[in-house]
């Protein structure tokens, strides 16, 4: 794999900086232009490692929120992963993958945005730069910068897709990526209720033993608490109306064969 100039310079603020004050598109020592050189470099992995593809309605959909982020002068892509567990994740610079066996998952299309207007708060948040920023002695980000790992960069992706340490934020960054991701929906026009409703059924499914939700549990820990914060959200909003279905979706989840 060939590395080019500026992924060693990222790597090394990375390396580098401590933690910064989380902020929304800030309260990082990486640069937002930096963030997005290094997400396409990730995406660019991510596209070796698994079968991704776009759809053009999970598109309109996640720029339907994107347009309401602090970040929507940058660009966003959305990619359906082909496999058949449920889980969702997002790489720096706006790269959100959502698997095909959550989109069977998510019955109407605000249960498919709740669970994407979550994750692009992440990357709103930047929670994954924060993450590589605390993990100073990360060997992935050191063997890249002594050039004694020409697939590090490979290794660091596959990581973050699978759950690894770097990818499992903390409670309370899963706690805000749901109160921003809940406001993000909303404000997008598609009703609240969705992300409680994706949650629940989540749940109800790990609880009865199903494996395939196995690894979205591993990566958003306490699900069961943030269940009820965002049913209290929900009850002080002042409106909650909001787009629950659309036909369009579920030709989408046909054509995707989730449905």
């Amino acid at each position: 794999m060939k590395h080019h100039p500026y992924i060693y310079a990222i790597l090394v603020l990375l390396l580098l900086s401590g933690c910064g004050s989380l902020g929304i598109g800030s309260g990082s020592s990486v640069s937002l232009d930096q963030e997005w050189q290094l997400g396409d470099q990730m995406a660019a992995q991510v596209a070796q490692q698994m079968r991704v593809g776009t759809d053009p309605y999970i598109t309109q959909v996640g720029e339907r929120l994107h347009a309401q982020t602090p970040l929507a002068d940058r660009p966003f892509h959305f990619y359906v992963v082909d496999d058949n567990s449920v889980n969702a994740f997002a790489v720096p610079g706006g790269h959100i993958y959502i698997n095909r066996g959550l989109i069977a998952q998510a019955d109407k299309v605000d249960m498919l945005a709740g669970v994407m207007a979550h994750e692009m708060s992440h990357v709103v948040a930047r929670h994954v730069i924060k993450q590589a920023e605390q993990q100073q002695a990360i060997g992935a980000i050191g063997s890249i910068l002594l050039g004694q790992n020409p697939n590090a960069l490979a290794v660091l992706v596959a990581n973050i897709a699978a759950g690894g340490a770097i990818a499992r934020f903390s409670r309370t960054d899963e706690k805000q990526a749901d109160d921003m991701g809940l406001a993000l929906m909303t404000r997008a026009g598609y009703d609240p209720h969705g992300m409680l409703d994706m949650f629940g059924k989540l749940l109800a499914l790990d609880r009865s033993g199903d494996s395939s939700v196995a690894r979205f549990f591993a990566d958003h820990p306490g699900t069961t608490d943030r269940i009820h914060d965002i049913e209290g959200r929900i009850n002080k909003m002042a409106s909650t109306r909001g787009t629950v279905d659309d036909p369009a979706y579920q030709s989408a989840r046909r054509r995707l064969g989730a449905a």
